[in-house]
């Protein structure tokens, strides 16, 4: 079985989660083709944006147990899948593309890293997640203990983080961790309408845009930086089309160059 389904849409990417009958429990070659996959979508000038989602009930719902309690992985093996596992979340992160995570039933564990790695979240609202590593004995991955105390704040990822307790889509929109919260049977469509959206943006502004988000952690980073992206962004053909496009009042045609 094919454990990632592939379905390009005029601008847009659409990536399936799909080991259903796990209910999308990662594994090694789940891993490898998420990377793939990502990296080709990141190169392909067509492709505006991602949509991560899983088939049948759920997400993803993080390791597959199954797998860790069989013992046949060695420690090289076992490290090996927890690097891929940095690199899925790493790749999300850093690719130039802006990644939608529509998120349907449970996101648990490495799921719920996939999720908040996207740069949107769009969850059904009877969605669960969690992060329940340290009642398992063992520890979070994905770059969440950088990335979610930014998106909650110190205090509720402290506390999502320690205590391991689950919580809604709902949940998850009141504090602001996701974009939307909708109905279950809603969640793809909201998410690729979102998708649909940031794809219209202009690329090179959204690639430079992603990468001062993540990197810069100072007023005075941004202060130095932000002029130097508008400078270099001021000298290709997409700033040259938005001005147009504004001066003669008619949508933008941005082709990432």
């Amino acid at each position: 079985m094919t454990t990632v389904l592939t379905t390009p849409s005029e601008h847009l990417m659409t990536l399936t989660l799909n080991r259903p009958d796990r209910l999308n429990a990662v594994s090694e070659t789940m891993y490898e083709s998420l990377i793939e996959q990502l990296a080709l979508a990141d190169s392909a000038p067509e492709i505006r944006a991602v949509v991560i989602t899983g088939a049948g009930r759920a997400f993803c719902v993080g390791a597959d147990m199954k797998a860790h309690s069989s013992g046949a992985r060695d420690r090289s093996e076992r490290e090996r899948y927890l690097l891929l596992a940095q690199r899925v979340c790493e790749q999300i992160q850093i690719m130039n593309t802006p990644v939608v995570a529509a998120v349907n039933g449970y996101a648990l564990g490495a799921g719920a890293e996939i999720a908040v790695s996207a740069d949107f979240l769009v969850v059904a609202s009877d969605a669960r997640m969690g992060f329940p590593e340290v009642g398992l004995g063992t520890f979070v991955g994905g770059g969440v203990t950088h990335r979610l105390p930014r998106l909650v704040g110190l205090r509720r990822a402290t506390e999502l983080l320690l205590l391991g307790e689950r919580f809604s889509g709902a949940d998850a929109h009141a504090w602001g961790l996701a974009y939307l919260a909708v109905d279950g049977d809603s969640v793809v469509a909201a998410a690729r309408a979102l998708a649909t959206t940031v794809a219209t943006k202009a690329p090179l502004s959204v690639g430079r845009m992603k990468e001062a988000l993540r990197r810069t952690d100072s007023l005075e980073a941004a202060l130095e930086s932000e002029p130097r992206q508008i400078l270099a962004l001021m000298d290709t053909q997409d700033w040259a089309e938005g001005v147009a496009a504004f001066t003669e009042r008619r949508a933008p045609r941005f082709e990432g160059k």
